[in-house]
């Protein structure tokens, strides 16, 4: 038997260029040529006016008031050390409310890179904070934050590179995204949280690229969206939480990809949906979990396409539906319990599921269930279903949602929503489980992870006393080949590896228990 987990963390190490490097330090009394710190240039603009394709600009720690232009050029600039959280709140590029903190010409190739910076103060009618009119630019380990837009992305707009490991936080617009809008790179491991706007999209609007391993919280929007409004392209590996829409679709809204192996939790709609609501796409290996919405659709509203392998929980709502209404695509392999509506049934107007366990459920199908899915703590350590936080959906021994669903074709090279394979030997047979967790997995949990001083890469995970464990990684999520590493003897109740590579590019880990 193997059991695996993934830990969907990216380590970084410092970007390198193979040019000329030049140094920025507004503490500087007399400023030079800007080919060494003694000499540095007192502003980053001139230090990206002297700089040529594949050159470095390295920021010193201080505040810069001013409004900085890439100007095309494929560049690297950064501070000194963009993985220091210190030096990143150190050293801050203050628009003054004159524009677009950063603004990308639109040509730059991904060999361009902004890392490192604090950008706060922009004000401008599309991208206060950085302004990417499609360039391809890698935008990692930055605070971009305080920023606002007339029109849309008070944080940033139209940057269609790799956006990465950024905190993008308390920006506001008054119209779409208030935190990005129309960013169609890749959007990945970034915090979103506490933005702001007038009507949809208080999070992410428009933003059609992958959106992965990253936390999307506490944003609010006046319309649609709280969370995510028209967002069309994959969304998988999220927290989604506690985001609020003063219309419908309090964590999502009008988004059409597939979305999978996320947790869509105490998100809230003035109007319908408050998980999910207008969304076409795939929805799959999901917890969508004490959602709310005045209107109708607790946890989904107006959902069309196919809803597989998800848990459904604790979703409440003012009117009908308190799991799902209006949802008329295929309704498969799923966990609908808990959700409550003042009137009618948990599923409104929609679907007749199949192979789900539904609570309450006396319209028949195919494979469906109603006993108990018996979760391992549906309430938490506190007692109350309403705090996701602290709830565990995953099935115990006893649950009748094991072996219980019906096998698909997608499911072949598929995970769970920890990771692990979606079919698993957990019961009696390789059939499917219903909800979004495969039974019979101990339960892993990285409880370090860290860098030295000399770039070495440390994890430590709970273990189990005997056994051996075998460690892979990979560079790409999308498109990357796992590699084998090494097997490692079980330290006890806990078991540490490091990882004495330092010069390799951007890893992700999985560990399996041999």
């Amino acid at each position: 038997m193997k059991h695996t987990f993934f830990i969907a963390i990216l380590l970084m190490i410092f970007e390198t260029a193979s040019g000329a490097t030049w140094y920025v330090d507004q503490s500087v009394t007399l400023p030079g040529n800007g080919t060494s710190w003694k000499t540095a240039f007192k502003t980053i603009q001139e230090g990206i006016d002297a700089a040529s394709d594949k050159d470095t600009v390295i920021v010193a720690e201080g505040t810069y008031v001013e409004n900085i232009q890439f100007k095309g050029k494929n560049i690297i600039l950064r501070s000194t050390e963009p993985l220091n959280s210190k030096i990143v709140e150190n050293t801050i590029i203050d628009g003054k409310k004159a524009g677009s903190v950063v603004t990308f010409f639109g040509t730059e190739k991904t060999g361009c890179v902004l890392s490192g910076f604090t950008i706060q103060n922009g004000k401008a009618q599309s991208g206060g904070g950085i302004l990417g009119h499609g360039a391809l630019a890698m935008i990692r380990n930055n605070t971009i934050s305080g920023n606002s837009a007339e029109w849309y992305g008070g944080g940033l707009a139209h940057c269609d590179g790799t956006i990465q490991n950024n905190i993008i936080s308390g920006n506001s617009m008054g119209s779409h995204g208030g935190g990005l809008a129309y960013c169609d790179g890749l959007i990945q491991n970034n915090t979103i949280s506490g933005n702001s706007m007038g009507t949809d999209g208080g999070g992410l609007a428009a933003c059609d690229g992958t959106i992965q391993d990253n936390v999307i919280t506490g944003n609010s929007s006046n319309g649609a969206g709280g969370g995510l409004w028209d967002c069309d392209g994959a969304i998988r590996n999220n927290m989604i939480t506690d985001n609020l829409a003063g219309g419908n679709g309090g964590g999502l809204f009008w988004c059409s990809g597939t979305m999978e192996n996320n947790v869509v939790a105490s998100n809230s709609a003035e109007g319908g949906g408050g998980g999910l609501a207008f969304c076409s796409g795939t929805i799959r290996n999901n917890t969508i979990s004490s959602n709310r919405a005045e209107g109708s659709g607790g946890g989904l509203n107006s959902c069309d396409g196919p809803i597989q392998n998800n848990t459904i929980c604790g979703n409440s709502v003012g009117s009908y539906g308190g799991a799902l209404a209006e949802c008329h695509g295929t309704i498969q392999n799923c966990i609908i319990w808990g959700n409550t509506t003042p009137t009618g049934p948990g599923l409104f107007n929609s679907s007749s599921p199949t192979y789900s366990c539904i609570q309450g459920w006396t319209g028949g199908g195919e494979g469906n269930t109603t006993g108990d899915p018996q979760f391992i703590d549906p309430d938490g350590t506190d007692n109350d279903p309403q705090t996701y936080e602290d709830n565990d959906y995953r099935l115990s021994p006893g649950s009748s949602c094991i072996d219980a669903g019906t096998n698909q074709s997608w499911m072949e090279q598929a995970v769970d929503l920890d990771g692990n394979p979606r079919v698993f030997h957990g019961g009696s047979s390789l059939t499917v489980d219903m909800g979004a967790y495969e039974y019979g997995f101990f339960a892993f949990k990285v409880t370090e992870l860290s860098k030295d001083p000399s770039r070495k890469t440390r994890l430590t995970w709970n273990s189990l006393p005997g056994e051996t464990y075998i460690v892979w990684w990979r560079y790409d999520m999308l498109t990357g080949v796992w590699a084998l590493g090494p097997t490692i003897d079980s330290g006890g109740e806990t078991t540490t590896w490091t990882d004495f590579d330092t010069i390799s590019p951007d890893k992700f880990y999985r560990i399996e228990l041999e």
